[in-house]
């Protein structure tokens, strides 16, 4: 009976209260309906967002970075989505922190499986990439894929076997060393190509940025062996070098050599034709002149023939046509003592 009463007072007192300060509290509740009437119209989107805006749970449009008006709740709803923020998914490996100096975490077992690929040569390779994107369509990235509460896992997701997909394919039609070497730039053009058309084909509102192979290397049970062969290849690339090099030298040395001869003979051979041709011609001018008086150029030419020969005989005999021996005219022991030749002879 005492609790009751004690209950009956309480009631009392309250309704005493109530009844006192009731236009305070009726002022107060007006004043926070207002404030949540102008907090449910009134709504802003960051410089990185833009605003998509649900009538009665249906897309009624989508609003630009600034301060906006809607109907308010439960009417009109809006959800900001980051469409600048460029985002990003790593395959094969994990960043703990990033910075100058990047720490990764130890590589998983699901690392491990992205990772190692089959080339087209018939080789494994351990490949590492990143892949990086942003909203473009903010209704399609929050709808078009089921409306999932977590929509950035259900977009994430997609990429991510999207990714592997591509990848693989691209990694399966070339050798090992296209992928570890010079193929690594047209691998990732393309995989962003590809990647692009997939998430397209999802229609999930999303453009991808880029894609980077981050490592590419053997897997560790063959590191050894594929290093062994880095180094001779490097090897054989030093020699060809060097023999290219000795080549180019030597080239030019030989066809300077080349050149010069060939000049030296084009030089000999112009001479012995310019004194073919003056001997040629003056054959031919003395053969003209010949054909004009021939017992008189005859004459001449033998006068100069005898005039040369006998300036270098030191020893001259005249003898008579009647004589017919010389042996007594001659003095032999002078005669054997002095040459016998074209400047010494009788």
């Amino acid at each position: 009976m005492s609790q009751t009463s004690e209950f009956n007072q309480a009631i009392f007192e309250f309704k005493y209260k109530f009844r006192q300060h009731r236009r305070r509290i009726t002022v107060i509740a007006i004043v926070l309906l207002v404030l949540l009437g102008v907090n449910s119209v009134f709504y802003s989107v960051d410089t990185e967002q833009q605003g998509v805006v649900l009538r009665f749970g249906r897309h009624a449009e989508t609003t630009q970075p600034g301060l906006h008006a809607k109907f308010p709740w439960p009417i009109e709803q809006v959800t900001n989505v980051p469409t600048q923020e460029v985002r990003g998914l790593e395959f094969g490996f994990g960043t703990l922190r990033s910075g100058q100096k990047s720490q990764y975490r130890s590589p998983t077992a699901e690392d491990k499986r992205v990772a190692e690929m089959l080339t087209g040569d018939l080789n494994l390779g351990h490949v590492e990439w990143i892949v990086q994107y942003r909203i473009a369509d903010p209704y399609k990235f929050l709808f078009k894929l089921g409306g999932s509460r977590n929509q950035f896992k259900a977009v994430e997701d997609t990429i991510q076997n999207a990714s592997e997909t591509v990848m693989r394919l691209l990694v399966g039609d070339v050798s090992v060393d296209e992928v570890l070497t010079f193929g690594r730039d047209r691998i990732a053009g393309d995989a962003k190509r590809l990647l692009q058309e997939a998430v397209d084909g999802f229609d999930c509102g999303v453009t991808i940025v880029t894609v980077k192979l981050q490592s590419v290397s053997p897997p560790e049970s063959v590191k050894d062996a594929f290093d062994s062969v880095n180094r001779a290849r490097q090897n054989k690339e030093r020699i060809v070098n060097e023999a290219r090099g000795e080549r180019n030298r030597l080239i030019p040395e030989a066809r300077g050599k080349r050149d010069r001869a060939i000049a030296e003979a084009e030089g000999y051979r112009e001479k012995v034709v310019r004194t073919t041709q003056g001997r040629a011609n003056a054959f031919l001018a003395q053969l003209a002149e010949y054909e004009k008086a021939p017992e008189i150029t005859r004459t001449r030419l033998y006068l100069e023939a005898m005039q040369d020969l006998l300036a270098t005989v030191k020893q001259k005999i005249v003898i008579d046509e009647s004589v017919r021996s010389v042996l007594p005219l001659l003095n032999l022991n002078e005669a054997t003592s002095a040459p016998i030749g074209p400047k010494g002879g009788k």
